[in-house]
């Protein structure tokens, strides 16, 4: 098996011209797979799914994390297909009726108000960058965009007479989010005090501009906002998306209807918006407490005991 690895290995790399990082990668993987086999006397001329089974099986157990499976999976299944059509075209194939693992399902961490606090407050020693990100934070906050779509506004998509914002997401899809007056404020300063000097003499239709007069990128706003993460106290991690579903939670906690945040998420489908609707005990406990009937009637002879008082 080692030459065919090596082999393999060789048309990754002058082939399909992947990187070395991958091909190390994919090298180890195939080397502990190859471990393997010889630990338990099989050859690969005559391994079957159920042997590939075993392997899985074996990395269960001994602990591996399901996204490193699901990568070793996809390398064998890789490997083998080039294996029956490179070295030995009668090969029967093990892999064909090997699947993925299901990934465990992860829910996205929203923030607490005070670590919100913490990121509106100004930081940064230049004044015209410390508005700029401001109302980088204010918007994605308000509106729950994500970070690729807040960095490829435009300016005319921005309404300041309706506090709207006109949005391209995933498949180009557009739909319309909107912010507070307040917000609105900090967009009047940054357009007419701020934009013009990053710009320099750069022409660009872009909202958001970088120090390199610009449009400003993905990553730049995630250095924004850890900038002000890590320098609060306590110090915090954030990504942009944690933005995105706190706005998403305070949506359903205040009893949004969940098809409108689906829509100002900009969610193709209302079962990904679904994530989003694990709430707080308090919350879940004020809702049952002014729901339930008993509650309800409860309350109503304690107001009548107080008039009798």
């Amino acid at each position: 098996m080692e030459q065919s690895i090596y082999q393999y290995l060789n048309y990754l790399e002058n082939v399909k011209q992947y990187s070395p990082k991958t091909i190390i990668s994919y090298h180890n993987d195939l080397k502990h797979f190859q471990n393997y086999l010889k630990k338990n006397d099989l050859s690969i001329d005559d391994i079957i799914d159920k042997d590939i089974e075993g392997y899985i099986n074996y990395l269960k157990i001994n602990n591996y994390k399901v996204s490193s499976i699901n990568r070793k999976i996809v390398c064998l299944r890789n490997f083998f297909k080039y294996y029956v059509l490179e070295i030995c075209e009668d090969y029967l194939d093990p892999m064909v009726n090997i699947n993925t693992l299901k990934m465990p399902s992860r829910l996205p961490k929203d923030l607490f108000s005070s670590q919100v606090s913490d990121l509106l407050e100004p930081i940064e020693k230049k004044k015209d960058l410390a508005l700029r990100n401001q109302c980088i934070i204010l918007l994605l906050l308000n509106t729950g965009m994500r970070v690729s779509e807040i960095t490829a506004l435009d300016l005319i998509d921005l309404d300041l007479d309706e506090n709207s914002i006109r949005v391209f997401g995933k498949g180009n899809k557009e739909r319309m989010v909107f912010y507070l007056n307040s917000v609105k404020t900090y967009l009047l300063s940054y357009l007419n005090n701020v934009r013009p000097k990053l710009l320099k003499d750069n022409k660009s239709e872009a909202l958001f501009i970088s120090t390199k007069g610009v449009r400003i990128t993905p990553r730049a706003i995630e250095d924004i906002l850890n900038y002000r993460a890590l320098r609060a106290n306590p110090p915090f991690k954030v990504t942009p998306h944690m933005l995105r579903h706190t706005f998403a939670t305070s949506m359903l906690n205040n009893d949004v209807d969940i098809k409108i945040v689906q829509e100002l998420l900009g969610h193709s489908s209302l079962s990904t918006t679904q994530i989003y609707t694990h709430v707080s005990k308090s919350h879940l406990k004020k809702v049952y407490e002014d729901s339930h009937p008993m509650a309800k009637a409860k309350n109503k002879y304690q107001e009548k005991d107080k008039d009798n008082e």
